[in-house]
């Protein structure tokens, strides 16, 4: 049976299942089709049924997200502010780190497979 998650106002643009848990998911979205307005990262849970876990709403859209290889509870995502935002999902709160190296949008963002603290956009 397949299993659907509506991100009501926001368009999905990635999703991705944590390397450490096949329970737990993540998608990275943005409104207006990610050509103006805010964008919002899902973490969701599929048991005992697919839902909301945490929610984390930003000022510009998500393109892309990468988990991280090395914390079980962070990942980063690509903005359309020109940022990469590393979050912690244990925090409730703001990123955890934010890096703006590009001059516009980051449409995509990945963890090394074996230097694990290392991440390209």
């Amino acid at each position: 049976m397949a299993a659907s998650y509506r991100t009501a106002g926001f368009k999905g643009y990635a999703v991705k299942f944590s390397p450490f848990s096949d329970q737990l998911l993540a998608a990275a979205t943005s409104a207006n089709f990610g050509l103006v307005g805010n964008g919002r990262l899902c973490v969701l849970g599929t048991h005992p049924s697919l839902g909301p876990r945490q929610q984390y709403d930003t000022q510009d859209g998500l393109f892309d997200l990468s988990w991280s290889e090395a914390h079980e509870n962070q990942l980063a995502t690509a903005s359309g502010d020109g940022s990469i935002r590393l979050w912690d999902i244990t925090i409730n709160t703001l990123p955890v780190a934010k890096w703006h190296e590009h001059k516009r949008e980051v449409m995509s963002v990945e963890w090394n497979y074996t230097a694990k603290t290392s991440f390209l956009s």
